[in-house]
């Protein structure tokens, strides 16, 4: 049998606030490429528009799964989930990028160079603990620790 990491307790109501930040700093990427390829945005710096290609490109497959056992558990009410992800250097890897670029995005956000705020405290915690979780039960076998925030 696969080994699987084990994210217990995820709050299904900040999963949708994750969720919504996420695709708000993507319109806005979507509007800053757009402005990029018509010459408007020449002073947007060119790590924020790196960050764009990479969500647009790499990112914003894989996911479905994960958004639809949420969606199932709001549906059932329930407040929180456990998840199984595979424990995988393609998994570790994919959730370490995918934190750095929101981390990124949201330092882009409190210089002022997006007008999307930045993620909630809650929403970092949150995140930070999913990638500590994949990355030190992947790597180091660690026990699964809910999440507590």
């Amino acid at each position: 049998m696969a080994r699987a990491v084990r994210l217990l307790g995820v709050p299904v109501d900040l999963y949708f606030e994750a969720s919504r930040h996420a695709d708000e700093i993507s319109r806005e990427f979507a509007l800053i490429s757009f402005g990029e390829r018509s010459g408007v945005n020449a002073a947007v710096p060119e790590r924020l528009l790196e960050l764009v290609s990479q969500l647009r490109k790499r990112y914003a497959r894989g996911a479905d799964a994960i958004r639809a056992r949420f969606e199932e558990a709001a549906d059932a009410g329930q407040e929180t989930v456990d998840l199984e992800l595979p424990a995988d250097d393609t998994v570790v890897d994919l959730t370490e990028r995918v934190a750095y670029l929101l981390d990124a995005a949201d330092e882009f956000c409190r210089s002022g160079d997006l007008l999307t705020l930045e993620s909630s405290p809650r929403v970092v915690a949150w995140r930070h603990w999913w990638r500590d979780q994949v990355v030190d039960q992947t790597r180091d076998d660690a026990d699964p620790v809910p999440f507590r925030g």
